[in-house]
């Protein structure tokens, strides 16, 4: 009974924060499916549409080099959505993390599935696509709280940084665990298209 009325309530709050942020949410998943597109058009262009097969023994391998990455570019396209945020002149700056998200998804999912095989699809199922979804989540919540309109508390620090500060963390641990942890078990391969 208590579980149920959890998740009725859950419910009701996503509906609710759906519904007050459907503008930014719809825009931002635009934002990503074109650059998904784009990121296949381009891998497949690259070499067109002739990938070269790689063998395990020639697979190379390194999930602390991945995380590491992957935390580099968490903390630009974080920073970008703050600056975007910041005033209206910069809002259109919004769509940049969200494109370059989804081309990086699109240029990784071809270059895994058509080069790396098997290994490259269980990659792209178990660490790639869950890190690609997670970081598309934390990146639109991120987005709707820096869009709404903020006070300075005091000292000057915005709300919406705070709370992009803990969606980061929250973001870098997943992929710590994600590149980390589970890509320990089943090794992550860097990806390369050519």
């Amino acid at each position: 009974m208590a579980s149920s009325m959890r998740t009725q309530s859950v419910i009701s709050w996503l509906r609710t924060y759906f519904s007050k942020n459907k503008k930014v949410i719809i825009c931002t998943l635009v934002a990503f499916i074109v650059g998904v597109i784009a990121g296949v058009v381009a891998c497949v262009r690259s070499v067109d549409g002739d990938f070269e097969r790689v063998a395990r023994a020639d697979m190379e391998f390194g999930a602390f080099k991945v995380f590491f990455i992957t935390l580099t570019a968490l903390l630009g396209g974080y920073f970008v959505v703050l600056i975007a945020g910041t005033n209206n002149k910069t809002v259109f700056l919004i769509f940049l993390p969200f494109l370059t998200l989804g081309f990086v998804c699109g240029e990784y999912s071809c270059a895994l599935i058509a080069r790396y095989e098997t290994l490259g699809l269980i990659n792209l199922l178990v660490i790639y696509l869950p890190f690609f979804l997670i970081t598309l989540v934390c990146l639109i919540v991120c987005s709707v709280s820096s869009l709404m309109p903020d006070c300075s508390c005091g000292g000057g620090i915005k709300p919406s940084f705070l709370t992009a500060l803990k969606i980061f963390a929250i973001n870098v641990a997943i992929s710590f665990v994600l590149f980390v942890i589970i890509g320990s078990i089943f090794g992550v391969i860097i990806v390369s298209v050519y």
